[in-house]
């Protein structure tokens, strides 16, 4: 592990972005440093400069009060989002999620933007996101951008962020109808990362139908994914329709969208077989969920490990 690197502690997003913009691919973020440290100890990365995020005010944040979106602030902990309590489902999902990562030591410097921008295919916060249809606000040099969680990862460890680029916020758009979302996972410890997983969100118009359905699935490709096939299974389907043999058929279709690899933690042949059975338990949950949920205060959401 590198013991010289040349340490920063800019005081705003646009010091930061500068000062990466200027340094180069030789200067690393920090957040939580929680993975980047591992990266480190591991001589994955060779970091000369470190840039540290954790002195930069308004950050760190969890806004509820936007009619449009729920914002949260990417230096936002894993414990400050476990504490959370919103009326919103898909913020209690979120929270929900938070609590089952890693140690309760680590949930206090682990941030959200660190898990996101660390890609790792079996992130936990990455499938829910996608699957809420999250949105990143990004500032670079030239301003700020938004760009979808769903295309932020381009493979295990990268980013489709540019080399100056900081992400500042995600946002969770609200939705005047009622939905709901779910997340599982399965894993061999409760501090480990996921073997498998896959979050679900759904969301129903007045008649009890379902307009919109989305599928995401970690730890069984290069990045997360999305399941296309499954969620047009579920869209336009009747609620009181959503039976057993609907919520197999939909975890099946996923299951055809997973590509997994052999490794020392799961078989690429258990990690499929499990796709089928997570993702029909999400559906199942959020299927509970959704009947129960006030259209005005969207008071309930669903989210177990």
């Amino acid at each position: 592990m590198r013991s010289n690197f040349d340490y920063y502690r800019p005081l705003s997003a646009d010091e930061a972005v500068q000062l990466k913009h200027e340094l180069g691919k030789s200067a690393v973020f920090w957040a939580g440093g929680t993975d980047l440290m591992l990266k480190w100890k591991r001589e994955l990365i060779h970091p000369e400069h470190c840039i540290d995020l954790t002195s930069i005010p308004n950050l760190d944040y969890v806004d509820i009060d936007d009619p449009d979106c729920v914002r949260i602030g990417s230096m936002a902990t894993l414990a400050g989002l476990a504490k959370t309590c919103c009326e919103d489902p898909h913020l209690r999902t979120i929270a929900r999620v938070a609590a089952i990562m890693d140690t309760v030591q680590t949930r206090t410097i682990a941030t959200i933007g660190g898990n996101l921008c660390n890609a790792s295919p079996a992130a936990d916060l990455i499938p829910p996101l996608i699957a809420m249809a999250a949105v990143l606000q990004v500032r670079g040099p030239g301003g700020t951008r938004r760009l979808a969680v769903e295309d932020l990862m381009r493979g295990p460890g990268q980013t489709s962020l540019r080399n100056d680029e900081l992400v500042e916020e995600i946002q969770i758009p609200r939705c005047p109808k009622r939905h709901a979302s779910s997340y599982r996972r399965i894993d061999r410890t409760v501090v480990d990362i996921a073997l498998v997983s896959a979050a679900t969100a759904i969301t129903l118009d007045d008649d009890d139908c379902i307009v919109d359905a989305r599928i995401s699935l970690g730890a069984v490709a290069p990045t997360v994914i999305r399941s296309p096939d499954a969620e047009s299974r579920l869209k336009g389907t009747p609620l009181k329709e959503l039976d057993g043999t609907l919520r197999q058929a939909v975890g099946e279709a996923a299951s055809m969208d997973a590509s997994p690899i052999d490794d020392v933690r799961a078989s690429a042949e258990y990690r499929t077989a499990m796709v089928k059975v997570l993702v029909r338990r999400a559906v199942s949950y959020t299927h509970l969920t959704l009947p129960t949920i006030c259209f005005k205060c969207r008071s309930r959401g669903a989210a177990e490990h």
